[in-house]
């Protein structure tokens, strides 16, 4: 297995996570619209964590409190071993212990997984987590990230209801969880959902409470894939915003957006998606053409920018922002320029961001399926035939793969048929609810769409009486009481492309 020197893995791996939390606590606009959170914004924070040494900060959990949780001791009464000692004798994982904050303990790990799960004596991969330990007994909340680790030891909504132990997963094939050389042929659900399984057989005999699995969007997604094919890996999942698609493009998602909010609303951003299309010259000089070959040009980055403007607004930002809208003709080119890139943000079709994303982008294309996004109506201005953001462009040096509709058709009948003890979290306006999972007949299983509700949408946005539901559902699963949080409390999802309000 290929080790990064040193205590550098450790840095490199919280580095994205932390540093997206130091930003989204560090930007803020006058107007209060939100604007895009592009990965670049994050390095001159990130590097002064990586040369300061500096910590997370505490998560606002877990301090001065006595949960009734212990480590894992001797049968004889011994005395407990310190579980940075047990998780070091796993075989496979290596464990750098990473200080913590009030009585939550935190550790960077990497975990040997095979390239292939059906070949486990061939080629290694090194997958990236972070744990955030509150006690051996604890629920430990598994939360599988779809793309890096952006959450690094921040606990998020199941965990903190719980006092939960989470393990955050990187995705393979992300971030530092990269096989070299990289086998594109390998990015499939059913391996990620291998690499969950291993996971959770190595780490159960340490963290013996009940393991409840989540993840946000792309991570929700991936969690009920891993419920898939490995159902009793976890006594239930709590999945946010996580969608299923059923096309490469999927049209079901132009008609959600068609309908989303107020027919004005939709007028003012379909006219600025014209105006900007008119006005491309002089917007297009503001941008660095060297910033976006991916893509094939600037011209090209600028129409898949452009083509995003109404599916993003209504993901990220919804009715309450519909008053920011520019209207046009009479908006300046500063103006026009501005609502775009703080609603979708032109590095969103960068060189950076389509890197970033690349493999998810492979994904997408193989198996996953991607929203459709409306031409049509711009079919007269458009004359690139660039990609939607959507869509994307692959990997460099990927295989172009056909898409194959089966996988997702099975883990629709999956949940609908054999799932149990699933809660899906969906947001009015966040376009991705167009491909809300379907419960069925789901044992125990639970959909909740909340009101107003975008890409940012969670338990604690639902009314009381909807909360109480699933709280007891949690409860029913795991044996443990769910603690009542103040909404403050909990943190808002750490997305990959979710702009700063």
């Amino acid at each position: 297995m290929k080790r990064m020197n040193g205590d550098r893995w450790l840095a490199s791996a919280v580095l994205l996570p932390l540093a997206i939390t130091l930003a989204i606590g560090a930007c803020s606009d006058d107007a209060g619209g939100p604007e895009d959170a592009g990965h670049e914004r994050y390095d001159a924070i990130a590097q002064d964590i990586l040369e300061d040494g500096g910590e997370p900060g505490d998560d606002g959990a877990g301090e001065g409190e006595d949960g009734g949780f212990e480590e894992a001791g001797g049968e004889d009464g011994t005395a407990p071993e310190d579980i940075r000692t047990l998780l070091a004798r796993v075989p496979g994982l290596d464990v750098i212990d990473a200080g913590g904050a009030g009585s939550v303990r935190f550790f960077e790990l990497r975990y040997e997984q095979p390239v292939d799960q059906a070949e486990p004596g061939g080629a290694t991969f090194g997958q990236s987590m972070t744990l955030a330990f509150v006690a051996a007994d604890a629920p430990t909340v598994l939360m599988t990230e779809g793309y890096a680790n952006m959450w690094g030891f921040e606990r998020a909504e199941p965990a903190l209801l719980l006092d939960a132990n989470q393990l955050v997963v990187e995705h393979r094939f992300f971030g530092l969880s990269v096989p070299d050389p990289p086998d594109w042929t390998k990015l499939d659900i059913e391996q990620a959902a291998g690499d969950h399984h291993r996971i959770v057989e190595a780490l159960r005999p340490i963290l013996t409470g009940p393991w409840v699995s989540t993840g946000y969007s792309k991570g929700g997604m991936t969690a009920v894939y891993h419920r898939r094919f490995h159902p009793d890996d976890v006594v239930g999942t709590v999945a946010y915003v996580a969608p299923i698609s059923f096309g490469a493009p999927d049209a079901r998602y132009l008609a959600f957006v068609d309908a989303a909010g107020e027919p004005d609303c939709r007028a003012r951003l379909a006219a600025v998606q014209r105006e900007a299309l008119l006005r491309g010259d002089a917007l297009r000089a503001r941008l660095d053409p060297w910033r976006f070959t991916r893509l094939g040009g600037v011209e090209r980055a600028f129409e898949s920018v452009v083509l995003e403007v109404p599916f993003t607004f209504w993901q990220y930002a919804g009715t309450t922002y519909c008053g920011s809208v520019p209207v046009v003709p009479g908006a300046s080119d500063d103006a026009l320029f501005s609502f775009i890139d703080r609603f979708v943000g032109f590095d969103s079709a960068g060189d950076a961001d389509m890197d970033w994303f690349a493999p998810y982008y492979y994904q997408a294309r193989e198996q996953l399926g991607f929203p459709d996004v409306d031409r049509e109506s711009l079919a007269d201005l458009l004359r690139t035939g660039a990609p939607s953001l959507e869509e994307g462009v692959l990997p460099a040096g990927a295989p172009v793969p056909a898409y194959d509709p089966a996988p997702m058709a099975d883990i629709a009948r999956w949940v609908a048929e054999d799932g149990a003890r699933l809660i899906f979290v969906y947001g009015q306006w966040d376009p991705w609810t167009a491909g809300a999972f379907e419960t069925g007949a789901a044992v125990d299983s639970f959909r909740f769409v909340v009101a107003g509700g975008t890409h940012s949408s969670q338990l604690g946005d639902l009314p009381a009486a909807e909360q109480a539901v699933a709280h007891e559902a949690l409860e029913r699963w795991t044996g443990v009481h769910v603690r009542a949080l103040p909404k403050a409390s909990i943190p808002a999802p750490r997305l990959p492309r979710h702009p700063v309000f």
